[in-house]
């Protein structure tokens, strides 16, 4: 059964917790890719690859002899046939991890999360369940469904869980970074299950045990995910206000002015059915998030932000899926071939991934820096109804005047908001650049700092990201707008294949000149923080606002309605669980 929006708000924080938990299980797995790779390959998958004269081999150049002396050492085992293949693999994966989230972002916000996350709950099970068959059966060709359906489903518990940070208010962003961080930090679950498949649990085991986990997964969401999109907080301001008696409610959903409309007509009827004029109710009515028709979609996707963060998402994820899908590969040639050495490493950089959810509030802290609303004190409040009073003015004039300090506070957050944006892309671009510099140097211990480096980057760019569309866009395009850059970012990073191709082949397996493309790439990211300067400038410079978005209805009451009457009316009669939120 479907809990209630007023009933999933008072329970936030348990959801919460567990969409981290599920995020941290069950979201982005294949970033552990390394690890799984090494548990492939031990188990025979696409091994009938390599034939007898294609063996793997590495190539090592030996710079410190007066002439260049290349020498070539053996992998433990596989080929560069069976590399690619398992490399392809990965690659749709990835591609459906991200591409996914384009049709999830349009049905989650026509929709709602509930349905599609206990679909994608199953899917995930499905998946584990197909790898156990795969290596049962020895039939490779059932890796592929199993990584597409792994990254199809694990997208769906990273956007689903967005909706639950709206629940949080000016919080919000500090929240959706520890989500994000706990889905960065999902890459420790293979090493994690290599770890125990080291210690002699067998694979298929392992993965049967791991889709079960799902059934839990589906029953948290039956009872606990509510059926209606979770509303944002600008969504939820709607607010309705009787004076004379102090209450105070804040309504979403579609019977908002069904709800007005209908109070305000049965409060100017008599008990006989005719209207009376004997008294008046200020009916306070403050719906400035609506006040606006919603823009286009297509208005939203061709501003210059938006494309300069497709840009800014392309570089970063094909940057780092690149340095993932070629981790072993890299390691192999920083340690010439050790696979001692290789098996370690590959293990750090997962265990390091973990300390994605303790790092990506480090930049929710950035975003939602100076940006809570400051509320005057109950005593001030009084004060200003008094010189309301003694100055003649209308309650409506004074309503009027109080709605408008209240939107020009909002437009200073957002600016706010606009600006520590800025600041969190910046960061993120500095630490992109450092990267790409440590990934340059042949040093084994050096390579732990590329991987904190890559925890960073993973965690951030995708907070900042998800920040930068939820301050700059209507809430309603969050999920498509996140989307439509996910897709496009996915079609951009599958060039992760062809690159991977050209090092085994012309590169002679040496990836330091891709890599040094790749950090010249990562220049075009300082565009969007520069834009982003450069339009809160404008903003800056634009008139303050005059007039107020609000509107004010008058109310009819009839001589003998009493308190009581009224509020029964308004509280059983017009306000539906579903639709209010208690201030």
């Amino acid at each position: 059964m479907a809990p209630s929006l007023f009933t999933a708000q008072r329970r936030r924080y348990w959801l919460l917790t567990t969409a981290i938990l599920e995020n941290l299980l069950f979201s982005a797995v294949l970033l552990g890719w390394g690890s799984l790779l090494l548990m492939l390959k031990k188990e025979g998958f696409y091994l009938e690859l390599c034939t007898d004269h294609d063996t793997d081999y590495l190539n090592i150049t030996d710079t410190n002899s007066t002439g260049n002396m290349t020498f070539i050492l053996p992998m433990e085992d596989g080929c560069i046939a069976q590399d690619e293949r398992l490399n392809l693999a990965y690659t749709i994966g990835s591609f459906l991890l991200s591409g996914m989230t384009f049709p999830l972002g349009m049905f989650m916000d026509k929709f709602g999360s509930r349905n599609l996350r206990m679909v994608g709950s199953a899917m995930f099970g499905f998946s584990s369940v197909l790898f156990a068959i795969a290596q049962r059966t020895k039939m490779s060709i059932l890796l592929f469904p199993a990584v597409s359906l792994n990254g199809m489903s694990g997208i769906v518990h990273v956007f689903t869980g967005f909706q639950i940070t709206n629940m949080f208010g000016d919080k919000r962003g500090t929240m959706l970074s520890f989500l994000v961080g706990a889905y960065a930090s999902s890459a420790v679950v293979f090493p994690a299950m290599k770890g125990l498949y080291d210690l002699g649990i067998s694979f298929d085991t392992l993965f049967f045990c791991y889709g079960g986990l799902m059934v839990l997964v589906i029953l948290n969401c039956f009872f606990n995910v509510p059926k209606e999109p979770i509303p944002g907080p600008e969504e939820m301001d709607f607010r309705i206000r009787f004076k004379p008696f102090g209450v105070h409610h804040k309504l979403t959903g579609k019977h908002f002015y069904g709800m007005v409309t209908t109070v305000g007509r049965r409060l100017s009827i008599d008990e006989k059915g005719g209207p009376t004029m004997a008294s008046q109710l200020d009916l306070e009515v403050d719906y400035s998030s609506v006040d606006n028709a919603l823009p286009p979609l297509s208005k939203s996707v061709c501003t210059v932000a938006f494309m300069w963060s497709v840009v800014t998402m392309c570089i970063g994820q094909l940057r780092l899926i690149f340095f993932i899908g070629a981790l072993s590969q890299m390691l192999g040639r920083v340690s010439e071939a050790d696979s001692a050495k290789v098996n370690i490493y590959t293990s750090i950089f997962g265990m390091i991934q973990m300390a994605c959810i303790l790092m990506a509030p480090l930049i929710g802290i950035v975003l939602d820096w100076n940006t809570k609303p400051k509320k005057p004190k109950g005593a001030e409040e009084e004060l200003l109804d008094d010189t309301c009073a003694r100055k003649g003015s209308t309650a409506s004039a004074c309503s009027i005047n109080t709605t408008l300090n209240k939107q020009r506070q909002q437009q200073k957050i957002k600016l706010q908001k606009i600006g520590n944006v800025m600041k969190a892309f910046t960061l993120t671009n500095v630490l992109m650049i450092f990267f790409g510099i440590t990934v340059l140097i042949p040093n084994l211990e050096l390579q732990i700092l590329t991987f904190l480096l890559h925890t960073l980057i993973r965690g951030f760019i995708h907070s900042t990201v998800g920040a930068m569309y939820a301050v700059m866009y209507h809430h309603s395009h969050f999920g498509t707008l996140t989307g439509l850059q996910s897709l496009i970012s996915a079609v951009f990073a599958c060039l992760q294949y062809p690159i991977f191709t050209i090092i085994n082949g012309p590169l002679n397996e040496d990836p330091f000149w891709m890599n040094v493309g790749l950090l010249v790439l990562t220049f075009f990211n300082f565009g969007l923080p520069a834009y982003l300067f450069l339009y809160i400038k404008r903003l800056k410079a634009e008139p303050e606002i005059t007039k107020p978005k609000t509107s004010v209805v008058s109310v009819d009451l009839p001589k003998n309605l009493s308190q009581k009457t009224l509020m029964t009316t308004i509280k059983e009669d017009e306000l539906d669980n579903d639709d209010v939120f208690l201030a």
